[in-house]
């Protein structure tokens, strides 16, 4: 398993379950928070992952023009006929 997998899930998911250890040892309101923060560490890893995936496809479209400014045609197009 890489380090990152295990940063990405691993951390929040060992606070949820320190948080569901928690219920009924604690007081009111403790493990539920710890559950919530886990859960929004959680949300904070998707959308930074759904923010970096966006990048990565307008860095994609980018290369894709400059292709058509130096060739003339879209990377995944067959190269315009010769003209005579």
């Amino acid at each position: 398993m890489r380090p990152v997998t295990i940063v990405r899930w691993g951390v929040p998911l060992a606070i949820i379950a320190a948080g569901f250890y928690l219920v009924g040892r604690s007081a009111e309101g403790v493990a539920e928070a710890i559950i919530a923060a886990g859960i929004c560490v959680i949300v904070a890893n998707v959308l930074l992952r759904v923010g970096f995936s966006d990048a990565r496809d307008r860095d994609r479209e980018e290369e894709a023009r400059r292709f058509f400014d130096e060739h003339g045609h879209w990377p995944d197009e067959p190269p315009p006929p010769p003209s005579s």
